[in-house]
């Protein structure tokens, strides 16, 4: 059934996408340039526009708490179960996995940035794989309208020789999907938003 959905799902992507809006960039806030950083190597993006006021869109998307409920399929849950989300919030979202041959994992987040209405920016360490990876998930809001708002979604990791050596082939095309399904994630996000 997941293979299935996946199919149709990925196909979705390669369709729509070609339908991509192209938005000016340079409007988002710029990522913080921090030497102590890991070296997030590699990584995708989506944009789209939602429906609906930043502050409605901010609220709904970095409300965690909900995270089972508009991820159906794909978060299992949310520990702990309340969250108020801050800057340093640490919190585990355990994930069922949608590649046979990969056990659902658990990732612990840590929220980096929260600047309300504009940005939010969660990293940890991704544990589906034998090598675990690095990864950053970053969500930018910018008010287009008082109605309508530019979402930018956008995912990096730490790939490495270390990676490719070290993982089945199941892990490692489980990463590509991931970093591959930004667009059919950004728009799974504004079709929830619209739909409330």
């Amino acid at each position: 059934m997941r293979r299935a959905l996946f199919s149709v799902m990925l196909g979705m992507f390669l369709i729509n996408s070609v339908n991509a809006e192209l938005v000016d960039n340079t409007k988002f806030v710029n990522q913080p340039e921090n030497s102590t950083e890991l070296d997030y190597s590699t990584g995708g993006y989506a944009i789209v526009e939602i429906n609906r006021p930043v502050s409605e869109v901010f609220n709904i998307l970095t409300n965690v708490n909900i995270w089972p409920d508009i991820n159906k399929g794909v978060t299992q849950k949310i520990t702990p179960e309340i969250i108020q989300i801050s800057k340093n919030t640490k919190f585990k979202e355990t994930i069922s996995s949608p590649i046979p041959g990969i056990n659902d994992w658990t990732n612990e987040w840590n929220v980096d940035e929260f600047i309300p209405n504009r940005k939010f920016v969660i990293s940890g360490l991704e544990t589906f794989s034998s090598v675990p990876i690095y990864s950053r998930i970053t969500y930018e809001f910018l008010e287009k309208t008082k109605s309508e708002t530019t979402f930018k979604r956008t995912i990096e990791v730490s790939l490495d020789k270390k990676f490719i050596q070290g993982t089945t082939k199941q892990e490692t095309e489980a990463l590509y999907r991931f970093l591959g399904s930004q667009w059919e994630m950004a728009n799974h996000l504004k079709n929830y938003i619209e739909s409330k």
